[in-house]
């Protein structure tokens, strides 16, 4: 139980990675408040995880409403008093075509929005809870699309997620002070729902081996090895851990 009673908010948690990252959580003990834009996502993910339902909070939010989520952090620190993890997660390609010359302004406004400017709002609204109680522990989605070029994603999604990197460092060093943690992991190609699977689908034999040729551990990642990785950024193990984006992709990138 190694986050046991720990406040944990995790974005989009209706499905996908953001699902298996709130069970693991909850296995470990957490109490999770599950958001997510779909109201359908979460009902049908929190009645995934029903053996846990005394410890599961769901509520609506859009990342890019600074509105929303400042009222879901506030809700969440008036019922529990401390806001003790907050967990990245929304985000990824949003259906954005992967060629430039495809990519359309709204394209861009989308990706970028949803991924760096929701990670912003969220780590700003919290932080704000997190130093009256001079502890937390922010833990953001970045990827090796963030690092490198990747065929996977596109010029809006590594623009984001390069943001997200910077701005992890630079969150670190501002809310170190008040005893706040603030880390980043970058995946590789994880199939962890539907749209992730149907981005793989999309690559040609040729695309597929030069991944995973690439990769010294010679198979793509599962959900919960990025999960596992989210639980010990969120557990007392980490605690002088701060201002890293860690590579969980098998080695396809590694940092020099």
């Amino acid at each position: 139980m190694k986050l046991k009673e720990k406040v944990s908010i995790i974005t989009g948690a209706g499905g996908g990675l953001g699902l298996v990252f709130c069970r693991s959580f909850l296995r470990e003990g957490a109490i999770v408040i599950m958001t997510d834009v779909s109201e359908d996502y979460l009902s049908n993910g929190a009645s995934e995880l029903g053996e846990y339902k005394d410890r599961i909070r769901t509520k609506i939010l859009d990342v890019t409403d600074r509105d929303q989520v400042q009222r879901v952090m506030k809700e969440v620190y008036d019922e529990y008093g401390r806001i003790d993890v907050l967990v990245n997660n929304a985000g990824g390609g949003l259906h954005a075509p992967k060629e430039l010359d495809s990519i359309k302004e709204e394209h861009w406004n989308l990706v970028v929005d949803v991924n760096l400017k929701g990670t912003f709002l969220c780590c700003q609204a919290a932080i704000e809870y997190m130093k009256k109680n001079k502890s937390g522990r922010i833990i953001n989605m970045s990827s090796i699309g963030g690092k490198t070029a990747s065929i996977v994603s596109n010029v809006a999604y590594a623009a984001a997620k390069g943001g997200i990197n910077s701005m992890t460092r630079r969150l670190a060093l501002e809310a170190g002070a008040w005893g706040i943690n603030v880390n980043a992991i970058a995946p590789g190609t994880v199939l962890s729902g539907q749209r992730m699977i149907d981005v793989w689908n999309e690559l040609d034999e040729y695309q597929k081996k030069t991944i995973l040729d690439a990769i010294p551990l010679g198979r793509l990642s599962t959900a919960q090895e990025q999960a596992d990785v989210i639980v010990f950024l969120a557990e007392e193990a980490s605690r002088y851990i701060t201002g890293a984006i860690i590579d969980v992709n098998g080695g396809r990138f590694m940092a020099g």
